[in-house]
């Protein structure tokens, strides 16, 4: 019986090892901090059997290393499990060029640019300006702060070389059929 017993017990312990390397294969922690913005995995109007993902919502509170309060607008505040929350990820689903002379798109509205004064020095790290001397670090923050509008996250328009193609009046560009000249 004792034979048995530890035949079963060994053989137990090995299948229960496979299975869960099987079901945690593609598994990964989920970490989530405060602010963050997710999408909630919850029942939609069509009641429990009808879940969708709803958001995007902010995460408020951090309960447990598996457990957020999740604020969803006006549905709420919900009590959630990580399994059931994914990270909101915006997309963008399309982009267009409009020429500034054309008006057959009437009044079109841009976003403003906005320059926002932060010391560039005050974003490096300091393990990267340990090689230099007390004059050295100095003077290269000082010279990153003088010229912080140079240094932009967001990319811009350039104006230090334009390029003109000289053309043939008798060049058609592919793809037009009409005439320009009328």
């Amino acid at each position: 019986m004792e034979e048995a017993s530890q035949f079963s017990a060994d053989h137990t312990s090995k299948a229960q090892a496979g299975y869960v390397s099987r079901y945690n294969l593609r598994a990964h922690p989920k970490q989530f901090f405060e602010g963050d913005q997710v999408v909630v995995f919850a029942p939609g109007a069509g009641g429990k059997l009808c879940n969708k993902w709803q958001g995007p919502g902010t995460i408020q509170e951090v309960r447990s290393a598996n457990s957020y309060l999740v604020n969803v607008g006006e549905g709420g505040t919900r009590h959630v499990h990580a399994n059931k929350i994914r990270r909101f990820v915006a997309r963008v689903s399309g982009c267009s060029v409009v020429n500034e002379c054309d008006s057959d798109f009437g009044r079109i509205v841009t976003q403003a640019n906005v320059v926002m004064s932060v010391n560039v020095s005050a974003r490096i790290e300091e393990d990267k300006l340990s090689h230099l001397d007390n004059q050295q670090l100095g003077e290269l923050l000082q010279l990153l702060d003088e010229f912080s509008d140079r240094f932009v996250d967001k990319p811009g328009l350039c104006e230090a070389v334009v390029h003109h193609i000289q053309t043939t009046a008798d060049f058609v560009p592919p793809g037009v059929l009409f005439d320009t000249t009328q």
